[in-house]
């Protein structure tokens, strides 16, 4: 029986895309938390990973100080976290009103009073909690601070506990928000002003599940009544399928379990390749979701303390390295006050701290190979790339450029060291050691052509096309001209250049204009905001298309394309067409993995397997399209000259695709349809089914086969130009 894993993000329509730093229907991230923290990825250090469970005030001022003398604090590492083991077990004992107390046998002054040491240093100071409330206050039935509401009024179920790390199951009951409301909130409201009245401007809340959705809600508007911006994380190995919500409602969220090895006999090693490299695989379903307020935690950097790190050094810039093209958090979680000299100069490297704040999360172009590239399309219009080998032993890692998004001669400067390596054209390799990386910036030449697919852009109130006359932008009935086809580059944190294939130029707000009704015109790339655009989809198969230097919107005014603020109406929404250049030979790279279709063995005979094989440059990995009747396509390999086609035929859902020669047949027959900017869907003329990628495998061989749509990112792809 063949097994299904569906890979949509319930409750959201977009995931990671391996290639192009693209997000399927172009969606931008949810809404962020709205409390005016984390516009920047945070920066310090936790206590968790080497202090563990004896937190003290002694040894949480002298890793508060280290931090400062170090010269950790003037680069931006500022946070200073109070992990778990801090309190007494709330399971016995709370204070007055119900909420955790002190061990004051560890901080005999309160965590006030380290709070107060923390700032004066110029930090700011990080406390932790579970969910839930303690099972001491519902024993005791402690009041509700400045209420006459008891803790009883908010626990209805006390045959079932939250998680709590430190003592166990037993220690916190569920809080009950529907049996009163009013008094469940009091109780946290109570809970975060206490934080704020101990200086807290960071709160970690650990053991958060799926069912805690209403704790996080109900803890968000808690800190924004405390008067102190505080910073909400939550932990750990959350499910993407909430992603929204988490993003909604907190700053940051653990991605993955943790990040510690636990392999030795005290807290060294601190972690092991295999708990760093798990990131790899694990990060990208979560890139859309990584933004000003709220961002996607890989856990702490284990980076610091030389051979206790765990990890060889350069598996140390390793770990470095992705946290910082994902935008990471950057929270330490080494011994502070007995750094290594190089790992110190690995974590002050301003050249890739200033990756990690920019804020502009990197995609795998594809994860089926060992020897990975990364990349994030810069506002600029250069590139953030990293390289990474992943293997056991020294390999070349690749970038080629059209996989970038762009072909022709480009700068290549070092990060880690601040080089020029000069001008490279096509590509960029280097030689690997295992578990090596090489952080770059890539700047095209200028006149560098871009490679992404081209687009008919169609009113969905008109049905005209994007077109142009003279430097104006129009729409006009579709001619086939090359002026009314388009091409989206990225431009960095899901926003794309709407670039004319005619001329180069990019449709563009002149000038800058805030005025609504100003006819947009086509203008050279000056990578300002007036000529970058996101694209979100409005539910009807088309998609809003926003400025990102104004908010306005592409509407039509006559034949006139025009800016205005969004309403709503149809002559606001466009739809994008693929256009397919005839006898062009495309890469199909798969939206959740980044892996090429290929033929088996580079067969050409009839029947031969299609799978997913990672990039080999190789022929039957290239794909041609010839128009058929009624809009279909046949999908034709370079290699054999066969075509894309379901055995049989037959409609069984997962039935892997296979190369056939041209028989007529419907089974071999596919319409391709927009899926979000730069991916496309290919469904079948014979059963409607689309082609899918068998569970958004990594592995090489995956098979590709037919499957009912399920709104999966592996039943997207990415049509890469031919290098």
């Amino acid at each position: 029986m063949h097994r299904r894993v569906r890979t949509l993000l319930a409750g959201t329509a977009v995931m990671a895309t391996a290639l192009l730093g693209l997000a399927p229907g172009g969606a931008v991230a949810a809404h962020a938390e709205s409390n005016g923290v984390a516009l920047t990825p945070p920066m310090g250090w936790s206590s968790w990973s080497f202090i563990r469970k004896n937190p003290t005030e002694t040894n949480i001022e002298a890793q508060a100080l280290a931090l400062k003398n170090s010269g950790l604090l003037a680069h931006g590492y500022q946070y200073v976290n109070v992990d778990d083991f801090w309190y007494l077990n709330p399971g016995s004992t709370v204070d007055s009103y119900g909420r955790w107390a002190t061990d004051t046998g560890r901080f005999p002054h309160g965590m006030g009073a380290v709070g107060s040491y923390v700032h004066s240093l110029g930090e700011k100071f990080g406390m932790y909690l579970t969910p839930g409330i303690p099972v001491a206050a519902y024993n005791q039935n402690t009041p509700i601070e400045g209420t006459s509401w008891h803790a009883r009024d908010i626990v209805s179920d006390t045959t079932d506990y939250e998680t709590n790390y430190n003592y166990g199951s037993g220690s916190m009951y569920y809080i009950d928000y529907a049996k009163n409301p009013a008094a469940a909130q009091a109780f946290l409201n109570s809970w975060a002003d206490q934080l704020a009245s101990y200086g807290v401007d960071y709160l970690k809340i650990d053991g958060v599940g799926d069912w805690d959705t209403a704790d996080i809600q109900h803890w968000s508007q808690a800190l924004n009544q405390a008067g102190r911006p505080i910073h909400l994380e939550l932990s750990n190995s959350l499910d993407p399928a909430n992603a929204a919500t988490w993003r909604q409602y907190a700053n940051g969220w653990r991605i993955e379990g943790d990040v510690e090895c636990y392999c030795g006999t005290g807290s060294y090693p601190l972690t092991s390749w295999n708990s760093v490299s798990s990131r790899f695989s694990d990060v990208p379903r979560w890139i859309p979701f990584a933004g000003p307020g709220g961002w996607n935690d890989l856990d702490s950097v284990e980076v610091g303390n030389g051979s206790n790190d765990g990890l060889s050094v350069d598996e140390r810039q390793t770990q470095l390295t992705l946290w910082a093209v994902e935008d990471a958090p950057l929270l330490l979680g080494t011994d502070l006050t007995n750094l290594d000299p190089t790992d110190l100069s690995l974590l002050t490297n301003d050249r890739v701290i200033a990756v990690d704040q920019a804020g502009n999360p990197a995609h795998p172009v594809d994860q089926v190979a060992a020897q990975q590239v990364w990349s994030a399309a810069n506002a600029d219009g250069s590139y953030t790339v990293a390289l990474f080998n992943l293997g056991s032993g020294t390999a070349t890692a690749t970038a080629h450029f059209t996989d970038l998004g762009f072909s022709g001669a480009a700068d290549v400067q070092d990060l880690w060291s601040g080089a020029d390596l000069g001008s490279s054209t096509g590509t960029f390799s280097a030689s690997l050691a295992a578990h090596a990386s090489r952080l770059l910036r890539i700047t095209p030449a200028s006149g560098d052509a871009f490679t992404t697919m081209h687009y008919a852009v169609v009113n969905a109130a008109t049905g005209q096309y994007l077109g142009t006359s003279g430097s104006s932008l129009v729409t006009a009935a579709a001619d086939g001209a090359a002026d009314q086809q388009w091409q989206l580059a990225p431009a960095g944190d899901q926003g794309y250049r709407i670039a004319n294939t005619a001329s180069g130029e990019l449709a563009n707000i002149p000038g800058g204009s805030t005025a609504a009704g100003t006819q947009l015109i086509q203008y050279p790339d000056d990578h300002s905001a007036n000529s970058q655009w996101t694209f979100t989809p409005n539910g009807s198969g088309g998609y809003t298309v926003a400025s990102r230097s104004d908010g306005q919107v592409l509407d039509v005014s006559g034949s006139a394309v025009v800016q205005q603020p969004a309403s709503g109406a149809a002559s606001q929404s466009w739809k994008l067409v693929p256009v397919l250049t005839p006898g062009a030979q495309y890469r199909i790279a798969n939206g959740a993995t980044g892996g090429r279709i290929d033929v088996s063995n580079d067969s050409t005979a009839d029947g031969a397997s299609i799978l997913q094989w990672q990039d080999n440059g190789q022929a039957d990995q290239r794909w041609s399209f010839t128009a058929q009747s009624g809009g279909a396509v046949t999908v034709v390999n370079a290699n054999s000259g066969k075509l894309l086609n379901i055995p049989g035929p037959t409609t069984g859902q997962g039935t892997q695709l296979i190369q056939y020669h041209d028989d007529g047949n419907s089974n071999s027959r596919w319409q391709v349809l927009d899926a979000g900017p730069n991916l496309v869907q290919f469904r079948s003329v014979y059963d409607g089914q689309l082609i899918d990628l068998n569970n958004s495998g990594r592995s090489n061989g995956t098979s590709v086969l037919q499957w009912p749509a399920d709104g999966g990112v592996n039943q997207t792809w990415t049509l890469l130009a031919p290098e």
